[in-house]
């Protein structure tokens, strides 16, 4: 039986490239299929061919990874999915590159409650939530250039799929938690706005999460994480790859982007993301 969904509008080239020159970058780089934009991405770092923050975005990506090598693959025109290389200049110290992941959650989440004005959370290490679901997976990869090292952040948001396109029940799209079908161009136009102006500000600070940004009311980059951190204050559970796995109650947010956690006994914790499986909330919910 033919299905009765209206045609999903594709992204507009021409408003995205506008919106690229309004914010000083090069055009948007729009394709319609592709395996990874990620993976193009490194791959154009590494050949010299994509400058700071070159944007790629598709409709269809056939080859999509999150973090620890999960896929993603999505209904084409149901998400927006996107990869930013940075790769400032002058360089920033390598550890500020690792800050990016949040960076762009920190982004999506004011993108967000500008198109929709739906409260996003983030949960660390790399996912946006709206109504404790996951909207929005991201993928930092470190990426090599002639320069010196880059990163590529890729998202994957959530946009108009229905419930029965969603890949497991704790995830949901914007329009499922807004009720209403948003304009994906619109919509990636301001997480591009919200992902440079965080730029601007962590680049002006040599890339130190805990000094005041200015276009941020005086917030640190880490303090602006915190305040949409839904993991903080929650009692978690944290899955290690060797099998192990520790109880512990998320408290605050490092200086470098480590996880403070209290134990059981009282002990407190740093937990890295690059050293964790899962962190899950203990009770079984996915924030």
């Amino acid at each position: 039986m033919p299905s009765s969904r209206a045609p999903r509008a594709a992204l507009d080239a021409a408003r995205l490239s506008q919106i690229a020159r309004d914010l000083g970058l090069d055009p948007v780089r729009l394709v319609p299929s592709t395996g990874s934009t990620n993976a193009d991405l490194v791959q154009a770092a590494a050949e010299d061919s994509a400058g700071h923050l070159a944007v790629l975005s598709t409709e269809h990506q056939q080859a999509g990874k999150g973090r620890l090598g999960r896929g993603w693959v999505v209904p084409a025109g149901a998400a927006l999915t996107v990869s930013i290389l940075v790769r400032p200049v002058p360089a920033l110290p390598v550890e500020a590159l690792s800050w990016y992941t949040m960076l762009a959650a920190a982004a999506w989440c004011q993108a967000i409650a500008e198109r929709t004005g739906l409260a996003a959370g983030i949960k660390w290490p790399n996912d946006v939530l709206v109504d404790s679901r996951k909207v929005c997976g991201i993928l930092a990869q470190l990426a090599t250039t002639p320069t010196g090292p880059a990163v590529v952040v890729g998202t994957g948001m959530n946009v108009d799929q229905d419930a029965a396109e969603l890949p497991v029940p704790t995830a949901t799209s914007l329009r499922l938690a807004s009720g209403e079908r948003l304009d994906r161009t619109e919509l990636l136009g301001a997480y591009l706005r919200r992902f440079v102006n965080l730029d601007a500000a962590f680049r002006a600070v040599g890339g130190n999460a805990g000094a005041p940004l200015a276009n941020q009311g005086g917030r640190s980059l880490c303090e602006l994480v915190a305040e949409s951190l839904a993991t903080l204050g929650q009692d978690v559970r944290i899955d290690y790859p060797d099998g192990t796995s520790l109880q512990a109650r998320a408290l605050n947010l490092a200086a470098d982007g480590a996880l403070l956690v209290r134990d059981e006994h009282g002990t407190e914790h740093r937990v890295l993301a690059g050293d964790v499986h899962h962190v899950r909330r203990s009770d079984g919910q996915y924030a």
